[in-house]
């Protein structure tokens, strides 16, 4: 996708509705900008709540792509009861 955008008064943008609806933007995102080799690469970002960002750091997000990798490869796993997950779970602490 191509296109112009012109610059208004106080610097201001307007981005085009093909390109808002083409990338879901919305009143109140918030979009990151950079500066590669004289360009200006934009890009859409969400917000995590505080108390959320655990999940998305790299460690926990390295454990979820072990996880996803595992599933695929071998299916989910065998249902427990709860006296057969806590037996599982003190094997694996032996």
């Amino acid at each position: 996708m191509n296109g112009r955008i012109e610059v208004r008064s106080r610097n201001q943008v307007t981005l085009p509705k093909s390109l808002t609806k083409t990338l879901a933007i919305r009143e109140g995102d918030i979009l990151e900008y950079t500066i590669e080799n004289g360009k200006i690469i934009i890009t859409p970002k969400t917000l995590v709540p505080k108390d959320q960002s655990w999940y998305w750091s790299k460690e926990w997000q390295a454990a979820e792509k072990e996880v996803e990798q595992e599933i695929a490869e071998k299916g989910h796993g065998k249902g427990y009861t709860a006296d057969e997950l806590l037996e599982e779970i003190k094997r694996a602490q032996d």
